[in-house]
């Protein structure tokens, strides 16, 4: 069955404190909320684990006027966000597999937390951009690239596929671009169409997918994320088709779209709004349904939400006259909770949301 709209937002809370201290609060169950806020600081990435234990990375600006900013490392969930110590790098991905297994990536080094102590190792590969805990499989997307948003003529899709293999960290082979993972499941673009392809325990291997509702001359297309009920299987993707329209300069116009079904039988959505989405981040939300977190043109952030029979959209609760923007989003394995975290567009003022069912 199609996605079918909804105008009607999702209902949105949200608890903050003035001060630059730090703030936390039950998510109310069926929507999104602060947990947690403090101005010093600037949130990239999150991971949960099974047990419910919530890991953020940033960075913390110090006070008495101090202008560097610092590694930053907190844990949290069912009680309050505190301080933790950290692998000695700025941490800018996160990914867990279980509360002694949490994996952490920076610039030129990664750690991996056993519930002792972090293991660091040099990182001797590109800029890990995605990084995920599957099963038995740790795997990174590297050097990806994003269409950029004044449009590119000659705009080809890349990144790098690796996955951990003993001590190796091994350049993997895939049918498609890859610039999204879960389960089983990757997401992207090959030869300038949306794409999607499956693990077969050995191998990735492409998936059929019917033709892109709406068709432009010189249209190019790309998935961007993926997101998997673990019930029933079902695949949800979200992503972008552009195309040039008008104007001396090359400039685009283009779509959202979303790729919901399974094996065979497959539906695209084309939505106007909210437009060319290169970012956007898929997570499944553990009812059937996933969530999907995208740039706003006001440089904050908005969500849709897709569901079993449907798609609300809704923006995120932010700080007083703040934009809220989500860098990285996460959902806690078996369970309806879903963590995002980011900042202000300004950098600072770094807040971390729950959605509790």
């Amino acid at each position: 069955m199609g996605l079918l709209f909804r105008g009607t937002a999702v209902a949105v809370a949200f608890f903050v404190t003035a001060g630059p201290a730090a703030a936390h609060a039950v998510a109310p169950a069926g929507q999104w909320s602060v947990v947690h806020n403090d101005r010093r600081d600037s949130y990239d990435a999150v991971t949960v684990t099974p047990g419910g234990a919530v890991w953020v990375a940033g960075t913390r600006r110090p006070d008495h006027g101090s202008t560097g900013a610092e590694p930053l490392l907190l844990k949290g969930g069912r009680s309050a966000f505190k301080r933790v110590t950290g692998p000695g790098f700025r941490v800018r991905r996160l990914t867990s597999a279980s509360d002694t297994r949490v994996w952490a990536f920076g610039a030129s080094r990664y750690a991996r937390w056993d519930g002792k102590r972090w293991q660091v190792k040099p990182w001797r590969h590109g800029r890990v951009d995605r990084a995920h805990s599957i099963g038995r499989n740790l795997w990174v997307i590297e050097n990806s690239n994003t269409f950029p948003s004044a449009g590119d003529a000659g705009w080809k899709a890349r990144s790098t596929l690796r996955r951990l293999a003993g001590p190796v960290w091994r350049k993997v082979h895939t049918p498609i671009v890859v610039k999204g993972l879960d389960g089983k499941w990757a997401a992207g673009s090959t030869r300038g169409k949306a794409a999607l392809a499956h693990w077969t325990g050995t191998a990735w291997r492409a998936v059929a997918l019917p033709a892109i509702p709406s068709a432009h001359p010189g249209q190019i297309s790309e998935l961007t994320d993926v997101a998997v009920d673990g019930e029933t299987g079902r695949v949800m993707a979200v992503g972008w088709a552009a195309w040039p329209c008008g104007g001396a300069k090359p400039s685009f116009c283009g779509e959202t779209l979303l790729l919901s079904g399974y094996p065979g039988d497959w539906n695209f959505e084309v939505r106007g709004e909210p437009g060319i989405q290169p970012r956007a981040q898929a997570e499944p939300d553990g009812r059937g349904g996933a969530w999907v977190v995208y740039d706003t043109k006001g440089a904050g952030s908005g969500f849709l939400h897709i569901g079993t029979d449907g798609v609300e959209p809704g923006t995120f609760p932010a700080p007083p006259n703040q934009n809220a923007s989500v860098r990285d989003l996460a959902v806690q394995p078996e369970s309806g909770s879903i963590w995002a975290v980011g900042a202000a567009p300004s950098g600072r003022d770094g807040s971390i949301w729950a959605y509790r069912r």
